[in-house]
């Protein structure tokens, strides 16, 4: 298995019969001149199947879906939220509610909660479990809200971590927002979510051009029994057993 941070909260999975991409923001250099995704994904054979956890400017770019016109062997699997709020159609992707499903010969995909717009994403690859959390987290602004507005805030986000939790209690890989704009507790939402449930590899997002504050969670992250990754740059890559 390859893992590669695209941008922001996209990452690219590649597995040994397909592809999954997750909340496409924008394309980025591979360091030969090509891009990540049109240059080298799009001309892969394998299937390819394309998630996204909802509509905000930052996770969903509409041109992913003219990708089907260059690669037939696309799947396109989209929160229900992206379809309400109008930024698709009824027909460009299989779309999924809270507690929905889908699966096929290689995957099967159930939507989560968010404690923002959409959801996230746990897919299931042979025995390994994936989670995408798209804007699920502790959005508590406690710097810039009242207490009880931040734990509120709080308390929808550990709601949403119970339910996970009671869908599984160990995740082979995750990809959880750390977002420096949270203030000095930006990374309290990850530490919950490594301390309820056993997390094999954590992959940072949502951190904008913070790499350095984005590593900050390594030493967390270990105290857990998690492997972090961190990043330096977009369009870095790993390879996992």
């Amino acid at each position: 298995m390859r893992v590669t941070y695209i941008y922001h909260s996209c990452y690219l999975i590649e597995l040994a019969e397909c592809s999954l991409l997750f909340d496409f923001y924008k394309d980025v250099p591979r360091g030969d001149g090509s891009v990540w995704i049109e240059d080298y994904l799009l001309a892969k054979e394998r299937d390819l199947y394309v998630f996204c956890t909802h509509s905000h400017a930052d996770h969903f770019n509409p041109f992913v879906l003219t990708w089907k016109k260059a690669k037939e062997n696309i799947r396109y699997i989209f929160s229900e939220e992206l379809l309400q709020s109008g930024s698709v159609k009824e027909g460009d992707a299989l779309f999924l509610k809270k507690g929905e499903m889908f699966k096929d010969h290689r995957l099967s995909v159930k939507a989560f909660g968010s404690t923002d717009v959409g959801g996230s994403f746990l897919v299931r690859h042979d025995d390994k479990l994936i989670f995408h959390a798209g804007d699920l987290n502790n959005w508590h602004w406690n710097e810039e809200v009242n207490k009880r507005e931040a734990l509120a805030f709080e308390n929808s986000y550990l709601c949403e971590l119970e339910l996970l939790s009671e869908a599984t209690n160990r995740l082979y890989m995750v990809m959880f927002p750390l977002d420096p704009r949270l203030g000095k507790e930006y990374m309290k939402g990850a530490e919950q979510f490594v301390t309820r449930i056993k997390t094999d590899y954590f992959l940072p997002m949502h951190f904008g051009e913070e790499y350095g504050k984005a590593n900050r969670f390594e030493g967390i992250a270990a105290e857990h029994g998690a492997v972090f990754l961190p990043l330096s740059h977009a369009g870095q890559s790993f390879k996992l057993e």
